[in-house]
């Protein structure tokens, strides 16, 4: 019974909003030092190396980070935390994740790096092989690529986040026993 008065008490959301923000302006910066540094990732001279370590430094921080807010939702319940609890508190992260990181993407395509949609849009194109239907469709999409790319890394963040969370949430599991009986309780 006090374990369920404590979960109604206690809710992620504010831990997963703030978790999020981090998590979004982090791949911000990320994406701020790969232009920096001159990287084209959708190239396909780009070295695999190059693409490996983006991937891990893209989805390591995002596996963390939901695992830190079910592990901290945890700690916030008393150290017991139901499999429904962990994966609502996972999944509302990856959820304002996905939404922060396709906002700072799309800020990012539309106001910071503007030459950097020429890059994508080149190497598409060069991906192409003078095909006429791919090249039409590339040049179709030039308009709306800010907008789909945050639209897609919205959604990619969140779909991969509800399955991350699926596992981590059985990972991070830990029901009260039923005759548990707390110190002060005594």
């Amino acid at each position: 019974m006090q374990q369920e008065l404590m979960e109604e008490k206690t809710r992620p959301n504010a831990l997963a909003f703030k978790i999020a923000i981090v998590f979004s302006i982090y791949i911000l910066v990320l994406m701020v030092i790969v232009r920096a540094l001159g990287i084209n990732l959708q190239s396909e001279d780009t070295p695999t190396l190059y693409k490996v370590v983006s991937g891990i430094l893209n989805w390591a921080p995002f596996i963390l980070a939901i695992y830190y807010v079910q592990i901290t939702h945890k700690k916030e319940l008393g150290g017991f935390i139901t499999y429904g609890r962990g994966f609502s508190a996972g999944f509302k992260f990856a959820a304002y994740g996905g939404l922060f990181t396709g906002i700072f993407i799309f800020l990012y395509y539309q106001f910071i790096d503007q030459a950097g949609v020429q890059e994508i849009m080149d190497a598409a194109l060069a991906k192409a092989n003078g095909d006429e239907n791919q090249i039409k469709g590339i040049e179709m999409m030039r308009p709306y690529f800010t907008i789909s790319a945050a639209f897609g890394s919205a959604v990619m963040f969140t779909i991969t986040g509800l399955i991350i969370s699926l596992i981590s949430a059985a990972v991070v599991k830990k029901e009260r026993p039923l005759n548990f009986v707390e110190a002060e309780e005594i």
